[in-house]
């Protein structure tokens, strides 16, 4: 299928609608229950048995030296490569870090994983250790210092030979969690409750955040990669992707932008997924479990399925925009983008047929036309945009939308 030669990148609708709370109650959403079960008090008891956690707990300090050393071995402390903050510390802050160091201020303990013996992943304080290891390695110069500010301009090299022994013997403390046992069903991630439950840092990692530490691999680096292509971005009104931004630090258009910041992007991605996994039959419980789920499950998939995945994925997005506009997701009163409508008609069109997805654009104003009927009637309103992430629910929004799109005439 050709797109037009140009896509339009005007913004499909004002980006002021996109702000930190309503991405906030947009994560917020996906505790909502998919399929509740009705349980009797041998069955709660029977649970509160098989879901009780054996954790080890220990604690230990780090010299700043330790940890230095310890970078340069990814098999005994690893950073999780796969896990990107993108809001990450500015120089300031990271400064601000080191000159606590220097002042022999208390910092919050580390919490590290044990998942082999003396192999260790971080659970928190990534931002830390990645601003002891850079400042220690001449990475950056202090700034904004309030106590020290005699060394703003000064890297670790140009600091007086006491000052550098002094920071290598500062210590980090580290809470080291070791799970013995856990529930067998499947259905239970270990790493992902002491993720959540041990989140302490100033800013808490929010659910997609969580995934992407907790699951790195194969599909996560898909749903990177395609929240940063162009259809994509276009749709969503995200900043281009750049040539340099791999290798450089994203331009600060970028960086600002709130979808990208809280790694929402990814998650809008990750949604055509895992509710396709829903409308399968192959997932149930809350929205963020199932999300959970699809991350775990797709974590280390093969590049023939990564290819696979992403083609279904362009291909019905290309439809789409061929058909609808780049503001298909658009809702016409509030002008505002809507989530359930974005997941609907994508996961609809991946359900389509080659031919049914080829004729979209030949039926575009008859589809334009019936989308546009079926948000101006309350009931396919609400089925489109109102319900709730019941699994009734979602399979009702996703079949209406392929009704919508199997318009003509």
């Amino acid at each position: 299928m050709k797109m037009p030669s140009k896509i339009n990148r005007e913004p499909p609708f004002p980006t002021k609608q996109l702000t930190e709370k309503l991405v906030d109650e947009w994560y917020e959403s996906e505790d909502e229950i998919v399929e509740s079960e009705y349980a009797t008090p041998d069955d709660l008891s029977k649970k509160y048995a098989d879901t009780q956690l054996r954790v080890v707990r220990s604690t230990v300090d780090f010299t700043l030296h330790q940890l230095q050393a310890s970078f340069r071995d990814s098999n005994y402390i690893n950073l999780a490569p796969g896990y990107q903050r993108r809001a990450r510390w500015d120089r300031k802050k990271k400064s601000l870090l080191i000159e606590s160091f220097l002042l022999n201020v208390p910092v919050p303990p580390l919490f590290l994983f044990e998942n082999d013996y003396n192999q260790y992943e971080v659970m928190d304080g990534r931002q830390r250790l990645e601003t002891i290891t850079e400042f220690l390695d001449n990475g950056f110069a202090l700034l904004g210092l309030e106590y020290w500010p005699e060394l703003n301009g000064s890297r670790y090299r140009d600091l007086p030979q006491a000052i550098q022994r002094g920071l290598l013997r500062r210590t980090v403390g580290a809470v080291v969690l070791l799970a013995e046992t856990a529930r067998g069903d499947g259905n239970f991630d270990i790493r992902m409750v002491l993720f959540r439950r041990l989140n302490t840092g100033g800013i808490k990692l929010n659910p997609q955040e969580l995934r992407n530490a907790a699951y790195p691999g194969n599909f996560n680096e898909l749903l990177r990669e395609l929240s940063r292509c162009d259809l994509f971005t276009t749709l969503w009104a995200i900043p281009k992707k750049t040539e340099s931004e791999e290798f450089d630090d994203p331009p600060a258009s970028l960086l600002k932008n709130v979808l990208y910041q809280s790694m929402m992007d990814c998650e809008l991605v990750l949604r055509f997924f895992g509710i396709r996994e829903t409308i399968e039959g192959t997932l149930k419980g809350s929205l963020r479990h199932i999300l959970d789920r699809t991350m775990e499950r797709k974590k280390n998939i093969t590049k023939s399925e990564v290819e696979h995945l992403k083609l279904l994925f362009l291909k019905s997005l290309q439809a789409l925009m061929h058909a609808l506009g780049p503001n298909f997701i658009v809702l016409p009163e509030s002008k505002r983008p809507s989530r359930p409508l974005y997941d609907a008609l994508t996961v609809a069109a991946s359900f389509l047929t080659e031919r049914e997805l080829n004729s979209l654009g030949q039926r575009s104003q008859a589809i334009t036309n019936r989308l546009r009927d079926a948000l101006a009637r309350e009931e396919e309103y609400d089925v489109l945009v109102g319900r709730g992430n019941t699994v009734e629910a979602i399979k009702a929004r996703v079949e209406l939308a392929r009704t919508i799109l199997l318009a003509s005439g």
